[in-house]
């Protein structure tokens, strides 16, 4: 076998190895048993950051060639980067990067239906930004609304009219004000934390874009599941909380190692290792579940 036979090989091997690393992580964050999906979660980042950093012909942090290192500062030990087991990259994340102001719902609504039309999105953000507090009397979500989805005429419908018309389309404050609302603003803070992480938002290892409809879709089935209050609502919240801290703990490793490489330019090999399990997770990221019926 020539050496190019040899090469074009690897690569096949490699991209195998890099779907069997994306296909491990989504086991993880389906998978109902907690300690096996930490196994399945450990099993990724191990493939990824040392079988697949090696490949790529970069040496690996914790090879002999690496171990006589001196240890590496910054405001999060390296040791405690690796959170998937029990929610706390997610914690980490928001404690490195939500100030406490940026933590509470304050206004409302909570958030507006991603897929709401460019018009109809318009005519809630009038209400919202217009005199008074008419989200005050808005429906609840599972209040009988039977005007909801009737045509909105700007400048004819009152606003409280336009919230009725609208139902559905936007979640407020007290919509949550339930247990399953605490797991649903969990998953809030933990998408905006991902967000705002140095590494993905000064990196430019991932599509921020593509990210970003992706927590948005992540964090409005949240609030309408939280709004909902189904006899599943709270198994699906933390369903979601768990796909959440499978995609935080690769981002936590990724923000963890980027922010320290200044101080140490050994970590080349780290991040890279860390960026492809950040790229391999949202590949197939967040895990397809049950349908949430809002209606």
């Amino acid at each position: 076998m020539s050496e190019r036979d040899v090469d074009k090989r690897v690569e096949e091997l490699t991209r195998g190895l890099r779907r069997m690393a994306a296909a491990l992580l989504e086991a993880a964050a389906d998978h109902p048993d907690a300690i096996r999906a930490r196994e399945l979660s450990a099993a990724a980042r191990v493939l990824t950051n040392d079988v697949l950093a090696r490949l790529d012909g970069e040496a690996v942090e914790d090879s002999p060639a690496h171990r006589s290192e001196p240890g590496l500062q910054d405001t999060v030990p390296l040791a405690k980067r690796v959170a998937s087991e029990s929610g706390e990259a997610l914690e980490e994340l928001v404690e490195l990067y939500l100030t406490d102001f940026a933590r509470r719902l304050d206004d409302d609504p909570v958030m507006i239906d991603p897929d709401l039309s460019y018009e109809r999105r318009n005519h809630l953000r009038r209400v919202r930004y217009g005199r008074g507090k008419p989200f005050e009397d808005a429906p609840l979500w599972n209040d009988a609304v039977p005007s909801r989805g009737k045509a909105v005429m700007r400048g004819t419908t009152s606003k409280a009219e336009v919230l009725r018309r609208l139902h559905h389309s936007y979640v407020i404050r007290r919509d949550l004000d339930s247990p399953e609302g605490e797991l649903a603003v969990q998953v809030l803070q933990g998408c905006k934390a991902i967000r705002r992480s140095r590494a993905i938002d000064d990196g430019g290892f991932v599509d921020k874009s593509e990210l970003e409809q992706k927590l948005e879709a992540l964090q409005w089935r949240a609030l309408v599941i939280a709004a909902g209050r189904g006899k599943h609502a709270r198994a699906q919240l933390l369903t979601h909380l768990r796909q959440l801290e499978v995609l935080a703990a690769v981002v936590l490793e990724l923000d963890t190692a980027f922010r320290q490489r200044n101080s140490n330019p050994s970590l080349g090999a780290r991040i890279a290792g860390a960026a492809h399990g950040v790229k391999a997770v949202l590949q197939h990221w967040p895990p397809k579940i049950e349908q949430v019926d809002t209606q």
